[in-house]
């Protein structure tokens, strides 16, 4: 069994209580085998409506993502500091070229619109996106993926960007360039996970953001859906124990995540080696408590996490 954290506690038998331990973000790994997100939307040209994105080849506007998902975690509640970096992982080769050139070159995601008597091509390019969130409450690994908010961002070298060109019968409407991807959006309510198993905490995303943007003069809706899953070592969270007497009982409590391992260890002396005070608890919720009678002499005691 492999120890994840040791926190040393020493205790007696008056009332007090402190926390040992300050939490501090942690940096979850983007699993890109299980992370995906796909671009819908449409774009709107004033007086004769609106066009749906399609696909320019099968699979062209759904890519995969790599990079890291900063979150701190004090349980019964996860925030998001931001200073994360999802970052989309080039998809294929697409149209157009950078600055709407004629020609294609590889991109995140490839689409199309079709107006009339029309085609206009779009190509997304290097799209990094933060993600921050206010504090959502857990219940048994469950919490409000509607807290989080999905940024791209606009300071990455080379800078987002999505490049269009537009063919058309009517030499008029023939157009080109390249758009800023910026901006953020709100995420729809779902249900996100946080679980604990084989010495991972794996963090699941549902994403699902709309963002507005514009090709030269034509509105764009931008939809993002899709999950990112992450994952980070079960020891690289920081736990926050706090100690208190009641009742003629010495009591230690500290936060956790259903399906994470925990024993206590105790001894008299500061010198000696330490011995088990309890047996293996496997937590079912946010916060784990463990009690011993108070006594006159001192002791001392440290939660330690396993798998």
């Amino acid at each position: 069994m492999k120890s994840l954290l040791v926190i040393g506690l020493a205790v007696c038998h008056f009332t007090f209580s402190r926390s040992l331990c300050s939490a501090a973000p942690i940096a979850f790994t983007i699993d890109p085998a299980r992370s995906t997100v796909t671009l819908s939307g449409n774009v709107t040209i004033p007086g004769i409506g609106s066009f749906p994105f399609q696909t320019q080849s099968a699979g062209s506007l759904t890519t995969t993502c790599t990079g890291t998902i900063m979150s701190d975690l004090a349980p019964p509640y996860i925030s998001f500091p931001g200073g994360s970096l999802i970052i989309a992982v080039t998809n294929g080769t697409w149209q157009p070229s950078p600055g709407g050139a004629t020609g294609s070159a590889p991109a995140d995601f490839g689409g199309k619109i079709t107006p009339p008597l029309t085609t206009g091509y779009f190509a997304a390019r290097n799209i990094q996106l933060d993600v921050t969130g206010s504090p959502a409450g857990l219940t048994n690994g469950g919490f409000n993926a509607g807290v989080l908010i999905v940024e791209y961002l606009s300071n990455s070298i080379p800078a987002a960007a999505l490049d269009y060109r537009v063919t058309s019968f009517i030499s008029s409407e023939n157009t080109n360039g390249t758009a800023q991807v910026s901006g953020f959006a709100t995420n729809t309510p779902a249900t996100a996970l946080l679980t604990n198993g084989g010495g991972l905490l794996t963090l699941v995303l549902p994403v699902n953001a709309t963002n507005y943007e514009s090709l030269g003069s034509d509105p764009v809706i931008i939809v993002q859906t899709g999950t990112i899953v992450a994952t980070a070592r079960a020891g690289a969270w920081p736990l926050r124990v706090s100690v208190t007497s009641q009742a003629g009982q010495i009591i230690l409590t500290w936060p956790s995540i259903p399906g994470q391992k925990f024993s206590v260890q105790g001894k008299t002396v500061l010198s000696a080696s330490w011995l088990p005070a309890s047996g293996t608890m496997t937590t079912n919720a946010n916060t784990t408590m463990w009690s011993t009678p108070a006594s006159n002499a001192a002791g001392f005691y440290r939660v330690v996490g396993s798998y």
